[in-house]
């Protein structure tokens, strides 16, 4: 017997169009996000899937019910440890809010980090 497990992205938020990080910040998808999840509950009810699992951020929820609705799967199985990081001050701002705001600092902060802030 194989498993196999697929990983999804939660839809897209108004932030995300904006260019805001999100973390942990609870932002609901809009509506290109439902389109979204839609489509790919579509897509994936060809499939057999047994499970969903799901943080507990109002957008990863969404994404998670418009799938399970569509593969009629019985619950989802959320736990807030499979959400995003907490990025702390920079959740809601833009790129050129957090070059405004740490400037040298925000590039140190990347060169550790990564490109994730």
């Amino acid at each position: 017997m194989t498993t196999t497990i697929g990983l999804i992205r939660h839809g897209v938020t108004e932030w995300n169009n904006l260019g805001k990080a999100q973390g942990i910040s609870d932002i609901p998808l809009n509506g290109e996000g439902i389109q979204q999840a839609t489509a790919l509950a579509n897509r994936l009810s060809s499939e057999e899937w047994d499970m969903i699992f799901s943080s507990n951020l109002t957008r990863d929820r969404q994404t998670a019910e418009i799938i399970q609705q569509s593969l009629g799967i019985s619950s989802i199985l959320v736990d807030e440890r499979n959400r995003e990081i907490n990025c702390g001050l920079i959740e809601g701002t833009t790129e050129e809010e957090r070059i405004s705001n740490w400037g040298g600092k925000l590039a140190r902060a990347r060169s550790w980090y990564g490109r994730h802030i």
